[in-house]
């Protein structure tokens, strides 16, 4: 599968049951945990639903995709697009530059005055530069043991 002519187009209902199968793909390759396919239709779902989140689809079927949302930066307040999740089938790579330019025109059309995204593998963080991005951080993460909370008695 090769991303040629790519077309983007915003996903809708039908295609959440796509972004679960491959958001458990990505968490298998790439996240190295278990995802809750309840959960990732929950998370797509709610970039359906509200005007501030987007989840678009590249491919048929879909091959890609990218989830994003627009919020005020928490320490600027500006409006910010911030990419949520993002991947594409390993033959599809090609895919991610289209994607990521849809993301920034909706960003622009909706105000963004600047976009943050996050990515890890290599190949990511080169087709990144490539398309101006610069690096802002280093995040790290830590693993914490476990244990069921009790809730609160009412």
């Amino acid at each position: 599968m090769s991303a040629g002519k790519a077309s983007v187009r915003r996903a809708t209902p039908d295609d959440v049951a796509r972004f679960v199968e491959l958001g458990l793909r990505f968490y298998a390759e790439e996240g190295g945990r278990e995802a809750c396919p309840r959960q990732l239709a929950r998370f797509a779902f709610s970039h359906l639903e509200d005007d501030d989140r987007i989840l678009l689809a590249a491919g048929e079927p879909m091959a890609g995709f990218l989830c994003g949302v627009l919020a005020p930066h928490y320490f600027t307040a500006e409006p910010t697009a911030f990419k949520t999740a993002w991947y594409a089938l390993p033959g599809a790579r090609g895919l991610g530059a289209y994607l990521l330019r849809a993301f920034e025109a909706w960003a622009k059309a909706k105000g963004a005055r600047r976009l943050i995204v996050a990515g890890r593998q290599e190949r990511t963080l080169t087709l990144l530069g490539r398309l101006g991005y610069a690096p802002l951080e280093t995040v790290t993460s830590k693993d914490l043991p476990w244990q069921k909370q009790p809730f609160p008695s009412s």
